[in-house]
């Protein structure tokens, strides 16, 4: 089932969704990407506690995001 909605998107967003050719999918799977990660936050916190993610550094969250991309080369050398 689904359901129509109207939302409102800064530009630079509305632009990405539209290019993607197909906005109601694009958005949905950003939500669904954000539910999951969410969920995977929630298991890591009861796994090691809250404030589990206190000792992450700025360059951690950096690295991460690059292997996330595929651009693990730079971490590599």
């Amino acid at each position: 089932m689904t359901k129509k909605i109207t939302i409102s998107l800064p530009d630079e967003l509305a632009d990405e969704a539209q290019a993607s050719g197909n906005a109601s999918a694009y958005i949905a799977a950003a939500l669904r990407e954000r539910r999951r990660i969410q969920g995977d936050l929630a298991i890591m916190a009861d796994l090691w506690g809250p404030g589990w993610q206190d000792g992450i550094t700025d360059d951690d969250s950096a690295r991460a995001a690059r292997l996330v991309t595929g651009d693990a080369k730079a971490d590599a050398a």
